[in-house]
């Protein structure tokens, strides 16, 4: 008996969500657990009975359908079943049916309802809805993750601050009396009370002093027009992407209105954090040479690990990143200009994938490109040509490497024309096949990172309305999603494949995070949609009414606490002073973290089968 009783405490504490109970509650549970085995093809359960057990599956398998008809699901060791029906205090919903002569053990009632009581953890597991775990599982991870910038708003840092501002026709040597007597590096330049621009140390050395300007010369003549700005109630973690992005040191912070409330410099926000991410930006749009930038990159690693470790919410770090990604290629193509002068017609070096999306981890390799402005001649076409390999060879010096599949401003194909671009996308749309679907979606996220955004804007709007009107295409967008191999076996067990090393993994990129990605686009698309990352597609489908609010959420969730799992593998092995990569181990998780990894991949299936179901065309 005692052996017995060791056993089902053994089990327990290894099967979510009893995992989180400790030794005294789960001593208690195994004494009042009832031992029952069940012959395959046995009828556990019957859709419409009264039920008052928790069943969980010690071994063996079964089977529920709703109403004895619809395959619910398939449940093997570790799985429970029945609890919906204890939730509800009614009758069951699903026939369940022995499989494999499964051994369950059963738990009354009354002591489920004890443990919900008594553990926020089990009353979380055992929420009826699997989406609702997930959504659980992402916020508790937000607030165990909870960083003093993401928690902190910009309102917050600056609740004492006063704005120093001046007019558009105050002389130079004004203003730069104005700031010395207020102890600032920044003006904030108004016209009729709204903000215009900024008049910065930086403005005064490289654009008064160093052409040698007269210091009458009105402030409106010098200044930074049009700065980026931010409202009071964005976190400063926001606005620490935004500076790591652009290269610059200041933010306006606007009211709704327009009207001027503060200027943020990121010595707010290192005083509040007493961290130097944001100087990582500031290393790479500074640096003077190819040598500078390379050694700017390298950092990039040490800051994603920096944000993991101090909280940063998986959306965040993924904004962060992506903006320092920018920025280097942002920077990259500055310097490549300033070796070869400047380009002979306007140009975009745009970036596709997860770059585009701003949804970039560490180890990225490159995906870009070139849209030329449509005037370019032979002599401009050698330019692009020189600079386009100029940009990559750099790129792949500072840790972006060279696309295997050749999505690179190095390649003639990637360096096109506005109309040459338009007339690509236009044979992947009206003559799709699976060999152009293969390579096509990537290029359906798409954003211009430095030079004339306009012509990439562009672009990529005229491609969209003509995607949206091909339902053939949409449907090959569809049946390519299927390909996706989601790792959970018919028992909701984990199917795994063997790493090198023996460890059994999944690829959290290719089997969770691309067929999100997927459905994102391939849903967005059929509708016309412009939006590029894959919660904004996500948030424009639910508001339009496309998707229903509680699919839409369920997949961002699902996306977000499989990169929440990614990032934090991730900064480890760079800790560790390894590769980053998507490999993640399940056995290196705990089974309540198992269990909600389930859940995700069951919400991506569904969306998939989703996707197929509306948009495949009969092609799937």
């Amino acid at each position: 008996m005692v052996s017995e009783l060791q056993d089902v405490r053994t089990f327990l504490a290894g099967t979510a969500p009893f995992d989180a109970l400790g030794e005294d509650a789960l001593a208690d549970i195994a004494r009042k657990v009832t031992v029952r085995y069940f012959r395959s093809g046995e009828e556990i359960l019957t859709s419409g009975a009264r039920n008052d057990q928790l069943f969980i599956v010690r071994s063996g398998a079964v089977e529920l359908r709703l109403a004895g008809d619809e395959l619910t699901a398939r449940l093997g060791s570790g799985g429970c079943f029945a609890y919906p029906s204890l939730l509800r205090g009614g009758e069951v919903r699903n026939t369940t049916t022995a499989l494999e002569d499964p051994l369950a053990y059963c738990l009354p009632q009354e002591v489920f309802h004890h443990l919900r009581s008594a553990s926020e953890v089990v009353r979380t597991y055992f929420n009826e809805s699997e989406t609702e775990r997930i959504r659980s599982a992402v916020r508790d991870l937000k607030l165990r993750r909870a960083s003093p910038l993401q928690q902190t708003t910009i309102g917050d840092l600056l609740a004492h601050s006063t704005p120093v501002s001046c007019s558009l026709r105050l002389p130079v040597s004004d203003a730069a009396g104005l700031m010395a007597e207020s102890n600032v590096s920044t003006l904030a330049v108004c016209d009729e009370g709204r903000l215009v621009g900024i008049f910065t140390d930086k403005d005064l050395r490289n654009r008064v002093v160093a052409p040698r300007l007269a210091f009458d010369t009105p402030v409106g003549e010098v200044m930074t027009p049009g700065p980026r700005t931010l409202p009071g109630n964005a976190s400063a973690a926001e606005a620490m992407a935004l500076m790591a992005a652009g290269g610059f040191r200041h933010i306006p912070v606007c009211e709704p209105a327009g009207g001027l409330m503060a200027i943020l410099s990121a010595t707010d926000i290192l005083a509040h954090l007493g961290d130097s991410a944001i100087d990582t930006g500031m290393l790479v749009a500074k640096a003077p040479g190819p040598d500078a930038l390379i050694a700017a990159s390298r950092q990039i690693g040490d800051s994603f690990a920096r944000m993991e470790a101090g909280g940063f919410h998986a959306e965040h770090t993924m904004r962060f990143t992506s903006a320092l990604g920018e920025a280097i290629h942002r920077r990259a193509a500055q310097l490549a200009e300033a070796e070869l002068g400047s380009p002979p017609v306007p140009y975009a070096l745009i970036a596709f994938g997860s770059l585009a999306r701003s949804e970039q981890l560490v180890g990225s390799d490159q995906d870009n490109g070139l849209v030329i402005d449509d005037r370019v001649d032979a002599a401009g076409r050698e330019y692009f040509a020189t600079l386009g390999a100029r940009i990559s060879d750099l790129l792949d010096l500072c840790g972006f490497v060279y696309c295997k599949g050749g999505i690179m401003a190095k390649n003639a194909e990637q360096r096109l024309t506005a109309s040459e671009w338009e007339d690509r996308y236009t044979r992947w749309i009206t003559d799709p096949d699976e060999d152009r679907i293969l390579r096509a979606p990537i290029y359906f996220d798409m954003r211009a990172v430095h030079g004339e955004a306009a012509l990439a804007l562009s672009l990529r709007e005229r491609v969209i309305a003509r995607a949206r009107a091909s339902s053939i295409f949409i449907s090959y967008l569809a049946r390519d999603a299927q390909r996706s191999r989601i790792p959970l076996g018919f028992f909701r067990n984990l199917v795994l494949e063997k790493s090198a090393d023996g460890q059994k993994i999944f690829d959290a990129k290719g089997q969770a995070i691309l067929p999100i990605i997927d459905i994102a686009r391939t849903f967005a698309l059929a509708e016309g949609f412009t939006a590029v990352g894959t919660l904004d597609r996500l948030d424009a489908l639910a508001e339009a009414g496309r998707m229903a609010r509680g699919d839409a959420e369920s997949l961002k969730d699902a996306f977000l606490l499989v990169n929440e799992l990614r990032i934090a593998h991730q900064a480890a092995q760079i800790r560790s002073g390894m590769a980053p990569d998507n490999a993640i181990a399940p056995g290196t998780l705990s089974p309540l973290e198992r269990d909600y990894l389930k859940d995700a991949f069951s919400v991506i299936r569904g969306g998939l089968d989703s996707l197929k179901r509306n948009l495949a065309g009969g092609l799937a």
